[in-house]
């Protein structure tokens, strides 16, 4: 039963990350439509927000059941892509005063980049390890 209730877990916790990437797109989207600072501001708190949720949930409920499981190896590389994307929020809310220089589109354009390669790297490991 404690098996049943473990994927039934993991699969609840794959689907609300799934959602928060789709979010997440769709937020930034909302970001390149955007053309009031205020607001701007608002998308990328929003964004942080989304990203910090969807990493609770896969350090607690999904990252733990693959490392039991044999497909493992790219869960690092999940990790380490993880901090990148941290690296990047912070500096993105470090540099809010500045939204109207190109550092911060640089920075915004950079974790458009990332979390993409993170979705993708999640989305192979959830295939690999048939969640």
């Amino acid at each position: 039963m404690t098996s049943r209730n473990t994927d039934l877990n993991t699969d609840v916790a794959v689907k609300a990350v799934r959602g928060k990437y789709d979010e997440i797109m769709m937020l930034l989207e909302r970001y390149n439509a955007c053309d009031c600072k205020t607001e701007r501001e608002t998308i990328i708190s929003e964004v942080s927000a989304c990203l910090n949720h969807l990493s609770l949930v896969e350090d607690k409920d999904i990252y733990p059941v693959i490392r039991e499981q044999s497909h493992s190896g790219g869960l690092e590389g999940c990790e380490e892509t993880h901090s990148q994307v941290r690296l990047v929020l912070d500096k993105l809310m470090r540099l809010c005063a500045d939204i109207d220089k190109s550092d911060y589109e640089q920075q915004v354009q950079k974790l458009r980049s990332v979390v993409k390669e993170l979705k993708s790297m999640d989305e192979d490991l959830f295939v690999a390890n048939e969640l």
